[in-house]
Formats: C-alpha cells, sequence, structure tokens
C-alpha cells in the first residue's frame, strides 16, 4: 500500500470492509482509454465509495445494485467528465481561457474529473503525462473567479491528505475541514 494512503487509513481509523469489488483495472486502457493512477486504484480498493468529511466525494467505477458492472463504472465515470460537466467547461474556456485554461477530457492531456463537493467544486487529474502516476491533481472552486483554478503537483491520495490536514487555507471548503464528520464516510448500498 502506498504511503498516502496507508496515512489516510490511518486518519480515519478505517478499517478496510469486506466486499469490495475487485476491479478490472488493467482493462481500463482498452474500455475508457486510459490507465488510473496507481493511488486512485489503492484507495478505491481501500476505502470504496463514499466522502471525505461527508462532503467531497470521490468519484468511483465500482458496480452499483441493478447491474452497473465494474466495466460500466468505468465507462459512467469517464463519461461524467467528457459528456455531463465537459461540455460546461469547454463553454466556459471557448468564453475566455480565464475561465477555464485547460482542455477537457477526452481531448489529449485534458482535465478528468476524479471528485465533486456539493459546493460544484471539482478536483481533476491533469493528464497531460503519458504516466497517469504524474498525473497532478487540477481544483476548480466554483464561485472564485478570477482565482478559481489551482494545481496542485502530487497525486490524489496526497492530496487528500493535504485537504484534510487543512495546512491551505484555500482548500479549507473542499471537505469541510472543520467539520466533526469523520474522515471517511462510506456511500452505503442497498441491497
Amino acid at each position: 500500500m502506498r504511503d498516502a494512503v496507508r496515512e489516510l487509513v490511518r486518519l480515519s481509523g478505517w478499517v478496510v470492509p469486506q466486499g469490495i469489488p475487485e476491479m478490472p483495472w488493467d482493462d481500463s486502457l482498452g474500455l475508457v482509454g486510459i490507465r488510473f493512477p496507481a493511488d486512485y486504484r489503492e484507495f478505491i480498493e481501500t476505502f470504496g465509495s463514499g466522502e471525505v468529511r461527508g462532503d467531497l466525494g470521490v468519484l468511483d467505477p465500482l458496480p452499483r445494485p441493478g447491474g452497473v458492472t465494474a466495466n460500466g463504472g468505468m465507462a459512467a465515470m469517464v463519461r461524467r467528465t467528457a459528456e455531463d460537466i465537459g461540455p460546461q467547461f469547454r463553454a466556459m474556456r471557448e468564453e475566455s481561457s480565464d475561465l477555464c485554461p485547460y482542455r477537457i477530457y477526452p481531448e489529449a492531456g485534458g482535465l478528468l474529473a476524479w471528485a465533486g463537493n456539493y459546493n460544484g467544486d471539482f478536483c481533476f487529474w491533469l493528464t497531460e503525462a503519458e504516466d497517469p502516476d504524474r498525473w497532478p491533481v487540477v481544483v476548480w472552486r466554483r464561485g472564485r473567479f478570477p482565482d478559481a483554478w489551482s494545481r496542485h503537483d502530487m497525486g490524489m491520495a496526497e492530496f487528500l491528505l493535504l485537504v484534510i490536514a487543512g495546512e491551505d487555507g484555500e482548500l479549507g471548503d473542499l471537505a469541510f475541514q472543520n467539520s466533526s464528520a469523520p474522515v471517511w464516510v462510506p456511500e452505503l448500498h442497498a441491497p
């Protein structure tokens, strides 16, 4: 287990549950055109689906009751950026590069969403590097123009540690740093 994921387990007091389905990570390149970063894969295999401090929801490709398979979950996760939120960010970029200075996946090197919160803020990977373990985190905080965007040259697990630690005041509202909510709030699935 990577150090950052291990530290998230320690901080959260998380006990890895039984029954998190195995993901076909090795198939992701053929299925959705990307490989997912190793820390993200470990995070999902350890924590499953849920939210940091009950607010910052980590997008996951896990199978869901009702028939969404792991493969379908990967496709849905990538489609969320490409088709759901992507058009809005592309429109912002077309209006002004100050509003959105990045390309959006599936554009080459574009942003791919991996988390969001109830305020409408998003965490992305900047997929410029061939190696997904070198993708930095880019955050868009809704309503913060002209300082809506910030880049963090670290993986998603390290970034979550930064958010939880509260050492970067600009990220304070991403996951309710001063909340008494548990560090990790798992998503509950109906049987």
